[in-house]
């Protein structure tokens, strides 16, 4: 079977998650990169996918889902970060050696 084109990958892509906008690109080394544009301003990027190994439509629904599954991971950690700031409720520390309120 052959490997996809970029508007397969695109549609396939689309068809699985309705609610974002895929744009592929082909790169000469046979990798693709997929940004997912969503609702609310929400976009991600995803780099270095090796084409060859997604052919056909069963591949497709594995990159699909290996994407929201990225997708969760990430948010998860955005969350969590987020979460402990607003818990600690404290500035960001400085790095070492710098005066906070001194300036040059």
């Amino acid at each position: 079977m052959d490997t996809l084109s970029k508007s397969e990958i695109e549609a396939a892509l689309t068809a699985r998650l309705p609610s974002y906008n895929v744009v592929c690109t082909l790169h000469a080394d046979g990798t693709l990169s997929a940004i997912l544009s969503g609702p609310d301003a929400d976009h991600f990027a995803v780099t270095g996918i090796v084409r060859a190994h997604y052919r056909g439509a069963e591949a497709i629904a594995r990159l699909a889902h290996e994407i929201l599954k990225e997708m969760v991971i990430s948010r998860q950690g955005i969350r969590g970060t987020r979460l402990q700031t607003l818990a600690n409720n404290q500035p960001p520390a400085c790095p070492p050696g710098i005066d906070q309120g001194r300036t040059s």
